[in-house]
């Protein structure tokens, strides 16, 4: 059956949510895990949130005239960050896929480092993202917890941050990271909390806060050494007490996944870090944003 890409309308937007949610939940309640989206509405602010963010990076694939799938990509100058990328569990294993992975690797226009993240379980996925060129370059612990409190160093001094330290944290962050992400910055910093971290008055990092229907998820967030990152998660936590926890943690950081583990947190499933192009592992320690996706 002929797949054809284009540009996401507005008026696409609750198909496209509806069919996001269908697909995420229809793959973990196959592979046993808790589906991840508690409502249809949880897509459509998915796809809202993009749609304000990155208008023109934003696909749908049409068969026969209907959306059956969604993708987007996310350009910060060298960098982009691709996903979410879903097809409906009914038009499944037809070309919806790799259609639209064509379709955001060529709006990517030549961009040298492509990213994304893969769920470890997703067997079908994996094949697909390889033979696009995508190589795996990490793995990625999905964390959960609630009521998590631990002790924060005194030296790291946790505060809200403000406008003008927007420039600062991007800075700050590309310099890490290598990611260009002041657009994010003020997109998270217009949906408060957020909070940065100084160690003898100067930033060496921050978190952000994408608050759902699922919980609190912390992500994106950079800092120039894990225990500089343990200080603003344990912040957070202690924050969004009665809360349910989420973020994308890079297993590299060894010893700190072993101290949230300690005070509660666990891992809910496992994640591939995917890299088409340029790739240098991060300095310092950071946690992945769940929006905009893979960054």
């Amino acid at each position: 059956m002929t797949v054809t890409i284009r540009h996401m309308l507005a008026e696409d937007i609750p198909r496209v949510g509806a069919v996001m949610v269908a697909a995420f939940n229809n793959l973990f309640r196959r592979h046993g895990y808790p589906e991840p989206f508690p409502s249809p509405a949880a897509g459509t602010s998915i796809a809202q949130g993009y749609a304000r963010l990155e208008p023109n990076e934003c696909f749908t694939a049409l068969q026969e005239g209907q959306i059956v799938g969604s993708g987007f990509i996310h350009l910060r100058g060298d960098t982009a960050g691709i996903g979410p990328i879903t097809v409906d569990p009914s038009a499944q294993a037809q070309g919806a896929g790799r259609a639209l992975m064509q379709a955001v690797i060529e709006a990517g226009g030549g961009c040298p480092s492509l990213r994304l993240v893969q769920d470890a379980f997703n067997v079908v996925s994996f094949p697909l993202y390889s033979s696009l060129g995508f190589e795996v370059r990490g793995t990625i612990s999905s964390l959960v917890g609630r009521n998590i409190r631990g002790d924060v160093s005194e030296d790291v001094e946790i505060r809200e941050w403000q406008a003008e330290y927007i420039e600062h944290l991007a800075a700050l962050d590309t310099r890490l990271t290598g990611i260009g992400r002041e657009q994010d910055l003020r997109f998270f910093h217009a949906q408060p909390p957020h909070i940065a971290a100084l160690v003898q008055g100067q930033l060496a990092g921050y978190l952000c806060f994408l608050r759902t229907e699922a919980g609190t998820f912390f992500g994106p967030a950079a800092a120039t050494q894990p225990s500089v990152l343990r200080a603003l998660i344990l912040s957070a936590a202690e924050r969004e007490q009665g809360k349910a926890l989420r973020m994308r943690f890079p297993t590299r950081h060894a010893t700190l996944l072993r101290e949230l583990l300690a005070v509660g947190f666990r891992v809910e499933t496992l994640q591939t870090y995917m890299v088409r192009g340029a790739w240098q592992t991060p300095d310092g320690a950071e946690l992945l944003a769940l929006f905009p996706e893979a960054l």
